[in-house]
C-alpha cells in the first residue's frame, strides 16, 4: 500500500505528483491553442488558389512546399489528439479531419506543381472540401492566422513577430 504523505499532512498534490501521461498531457494542454491554430491554418490554406498561396510567400517562405508540411505538422498525433481532448474541436469532426488529411495525402505528386492548383479537378475538390470542414469548425474567416508565426527577413532579422511568439 503507498502513503500519500502530502495528503496526511494537508498538503495538496501538484502537477509533478501525477502520474507521466497526466504530467505530458498538461504539458501538451497549455500549448492547445497553438495546436489548434496548426489545424485551421494548415485546412485554410487549402481554401487559397495560386494567387492567394503565392501572397503568403513572406510567411511561408515556399507555400507550395508549406501547404503540405503545415498539414503534416497539424496533424501529428500528440497534437492532434490534444485539440480533442480538450474540446476545442468536437470529436464528431475527428473522422472528416482525418479522411480530409488522407485525400490531401492521396493527391498525386504530378499535380503538386503550380501549374495544377487553379484548375486541377482534384485540387478544386479539395479546395471545396477545405472550406466546407471550415465551416463545420465554425470558422469564418479564411485568414492565416500568424499569431505564433515570426517572419524573418533573408539576413535572418526579425521582420515581424506574432502575437503569441516567444
Amino acid at each position: 500500500m503507498k502513503i500519500n504523505l502530502k495528503s496526511i499532512f494537508g498538503s495538496k498534490p501538484t502537477p509533478t505528483d501525477k502520474p507521466s501521461v497526466e504530467k505530458e498531457e498538461i504539458e501538451y494542454d497549455i500549448h492547445v491553442d497553438f495546436y489548434y491554430t496548426n489545424i485551421v491554418n494548415s485546412i485554410i490554406l487549402y481554401t487559397y488558389d495560386s494567387a492567394k498561396l503565392d501572397e503568403m510567400a513572406p510567411i511561408l517562405i515556399d507555400p507550395l512546399t508549406e501547404l503540405y508540411e503545415e498539414l503534416e505538422y497539424a496533424f501529428t498525433p500528440v497534437c492532434f489528439d490534444t485539440v480533442f481532448r480538450v474540446g476545442l474541436i468536437e470529436d464528431s469532426l475527428k473522422n472528416e479531419l482525418l479522411t480530409f488529411k488522407k485525400e490531401v495525402d492521396d493527391i498525386p505528386k504530378e499535380i503538386w506543381d503550380w501549374e495544377f492548383i487553379d484548375n486541377h479537378e482534384t485540387w478544386t475538390t479539395i479546395r471545396q472540401k477545405s472550406n466546407i470542414l471550415l465551416n463545420k469548425l465554425g470558422v469564418t474567416s479564411r485568414t492565416y492566422n500568424d499569431d505564433f508565426t515570426t517572419i524573418y527577413d533573408s539576413e535572418g532579422n526579425i521582420i515581424r513577430k506574432g502575437k503569441n511568439c516567444p
